[in-house]
């Protein structure tokens, strides 16, 4: 039942989200941008009893991944601006991102 219970916080939350872009873009990238997820995790790990500690390890995990997913951000734009496919920009993007992913994991290890 929790389990669904967590699935339901997430889907209403994509869903709202998703929703006020179509209105309001710049109020709905306001909300894509805050760490929705990482507050959500944080809150299920000391309801499900995690130490601070291991909420703070995973703070920390986070912080240092969330640097090779900017990759992407600055990517897709650029090669949405040079006139590239969203298809072949998005998937442009996302190799560049996973080798970031992979530089940080490399440097983490």
């Amino acid at each position: 039942m929790y389990f669904i219970v967590k699935v339901l916080v997430s889907a209403v939350i994509i869903a709202l989200v998703t929703k006020l872009s179509e209105k309001a873009p710049v109020g709905g990238a306001l909300l894509k941008s805050l760490p929705l997820t990482s507050l959500l995790i944080f809150l299920f790990m000391k309801y499900e009893g995690r130490t601070n500690t291991e909420i703070s390890a995973m703070s920390w995990d986070v912080f240092y991944l969330v640097i090779p997913s900017l990759i992407l951000f600055m990517a897709l734009p650029i090669f949405l601006d040079r006139g590239l496919g969203f298809g072949v920009s998005l998937m442009g993007a996302t190799i560049i991102m996973s080798l970031g992913y992979l530089i940080t994991f490399k440097i983490m290890a």
